[in-house]
């Protein structure tokens, strides 16, 4: 396992190209890591099990097309990587079918459509976090609550355009729903 917290992009670069063993890489709230090291993973890392972008505010959808070149990725943290929008969640459902754990938290830039290919493509989905992801609709989390049959976890936190029903739907076929709001409300109505 390699942290990383403060490192020059261009040395980061360098020490993942040496470093092909890796697998599970935490860059965790470091203003340092961009598109250029996840061009570094992808190219170098094609056997990582475990990413955290989180908090990284300068990986983009450019560098998450990289990151898809990970195919045995399992756990990929992109919580608060703001510049991070469908194009990129396109990316890495369709290179990343082992998905397992994605957390898109604070993504403001991803919607339905983002959700809607996760849903196609990440079948073994079991955590899925878009707390705070204010442009998803009802239309995405059925998607992914549709096709991922054995998700586990769905965090729906600053989620706002989810209706009653489908919240009543969601809360019936997911064990954990967290950030529903009127949780109380519409758990006494599906009993």
């Amino acid at each position: 396992s390699l942290w990383v917290q403060t490192l020059d992009p261009q040395l980061m670069t360098r020490l993942l190209a040496r470093s092909p063993r890796i697998l599970h890489l935490d860059f965790s709230d470091s203003t340092n890591t961009d598109d250029s090291v996840c061009f570094a993973i992808g190219e170098s890392l094609r056997h990582l099990k475990t990413l955290s972008l989180r908090g990284c505010p300068h990986v983009s959808d450019l560098g998450l097309e990289e990151i898809s070149l990970c195919d045995r990725l399992e756990r990929l943290d992109l919580t608060h990587c703001t510049h991070i929008s469908d194009e990129g969640v396109c990316m890495v459902s369709r290179g990343l079918p082992k998905l397992q754990y994605l957390s898109l938290s604070g993504c403001r830039e991803v919607t339905e459509t983002g959700l809607e290919w996760i849903a196609q493509a990440c079948k073994e989905l079991i955590y899925l976090d878009i707390s705070y992801c204010g442009k998803v609709t009802d239309r995405g989390v059925k998607a992914v609550v549709k096709h991922c049959k054995g998700l586990q976890y769905l965090n729906l936190r600053g989620v706002n355009n989810i209706s009653s029903a489908e919240l009543k739907r969601i809360i019936k076929q997911v064990p954990h729903v967290e950030g529903v709001p009127w949780k109380e409300i519409v758990a006494a109505d599906v009993a």
